[in-house]
């Protein structure tokens, strides 16, 4: 068999898009997951997309349907709360309500369909960028690229190590991701800034809601009993009982930071999480993992057409915008958290951390020019 020019690790939202742009352009390449085919498309994750994604995803003409809506966000304190029409300011241009599970499912059995190059059950156990040459399973090639599509601990990052710079800052606190079994409490999202920790409601389907949930660092998911969880989730929404005897399951999630630079090495590109990490705060991860991936593409179309230019120029296209995406993040997690001392300027005092969080609120309420930025960074709108 004739070594494929590129190989993909990864069939998360960033390799899947790769993979099917790769498949439309007809440039030979092979996509690897240690993952079984059985269990792509089955973990909740993300479920936010970015008015951009949509129209980048459109113009690519992935076989996609976005049709949930979400216009709305809702603030919400123990003084006050303030419902944001952010699409009115962005000139009708919402968010989408696309769980990350979904858009891995559905574009992994199409690509399926046609018989696409999509090896499961093969673990990676050797890189070398500089060949490159890589091994999966029982199965060695020499492409032209590796694509690190593999996530926050990605085996291709790794084999870069010593040879690109990783800015990396974990933060201070943890956020239970709560799951749960139920229709949303409301047609929107709700940010709660509760002086115990932010809480958070995001739809994900019918029957299916996200929740987030702050806590100190030194505290798990496993710690606490269900229903004092779930009695506190309430509490902070501004909804006591609503989820008494809810079915859910709960992860932790500790919050960083982490910037790759550069993004390239050789033969080896990172794209999403195996490139940066960026804090849940206003729903980027899967949008900057998926953006990467359609710059990527187009680099890698044009390599094999005979133009290096683009993909050669990948990490300085890819860099400043996801550097300006952490920035958002970065001051929406001030808004938004209790316990997250650097990213709140190192404050000791919890008393003053909240009123700087209800400041913020309260200026997002009554101040138009800061509502409007608001409004284009946090659905993605560029003007």
């Amino acid at each position: 068999m004739t070594d494929p020019e590129v190989v993909i690790v990864g069939a998360g939202p960033a390799g899947l898009v790769l993979a099917w742009m790769l498949q439309r352009a007809e440039v030979p390449y092979v996509l690897v997951d240690r993952q079984s085919r059985d269990r792509i498309g089955t973990l909740p994750k993300a479920g936010i997309v970015e008015y951009r994604t949509v129209e980048l995803l459109r113009r690519e003409g992935f076989p996609l349907t976005f049709d949930v809506e979400n216009r709305r966000v809702e603030f919400r304190t123990p003084e006050l709360r303030h419902v944001f029409d952010y699409a009115d300011l962005t000139g009708d241009r919402p968010h989408y309500v696309f769980p990350q599970h979904r858009l891995v499912a559905e574009l992994a059995t199409a690509l399926l369909a046609e018989g696409a190059p999509l090896l499961f059950d093969h673990a990676v156990t050797d890189v070398d960028p500089d060949r490159p040459s890589i091994t999966a399973g029982d199965r060695t090639f020499t492409p032209r690229a590796i694509v690190g599509a593999d996530g926050a601990g990605s085996v291709v990052a790794r084999s870069l190590a010593g040879r690109v710079e990783v800015l990396d800052r974990p933060l201070a606190s943890r956020w239970l991701v709560v799951s749960a079994r139920t229709a949303p409490l409301v047609g929107h999202t709700i940010y709660a800034i509760h002086p115990r920790g932010y809480a958070a409601h995001l739809r994900r389907g019918p029957e299916e809601t996200r929740f987030y949930l702050e806590v100190p660092a030194e505290v798990s998911g496993a710690d606490l009993d269900p229903d004092d969880l779930r009695r506190d989730l309430a509490e902070r929404l501004g909804e006591p009982g609503a989820l008494d005897g809810v079915e859910i399951g709960v992860d932790d999630l500790d919050l960083r930071t982490r910037i790759t630079t550069p993004m390239q090495v050789g033969g080896a590109f990172l794209v999403g999480d195996a490139a940066h990490l960026i804090t849940p705060a206003g729903g980027k991860g899967m949008n900057l993992a998926v953006a990467d991936a359609v710059e990527l593409a187009h680099g890698l179309i044009a390599a094999h057409r005979g133009d290096p230019g683009r993909l050669e120029a990948y990490t300085d296209t890819r860099l400043p915008v996801i550097a300006e995406t952490q920035g958002f993040s970065d001051w929406f997690l001030r808004v938004l958290s209790a316990f997250s001392t650097d990213a709140v300027g190192g404050s000791g005092s919890a008393a003053f951390v909240d009123a700087m969080r209800q400041g913020w609120v309260r200026r997002l309420r009554d101040d138009p020019l800061l509502a409007r930025w608001f409004a284009h960074a946090y659905a993605g709108v560029d003007a």
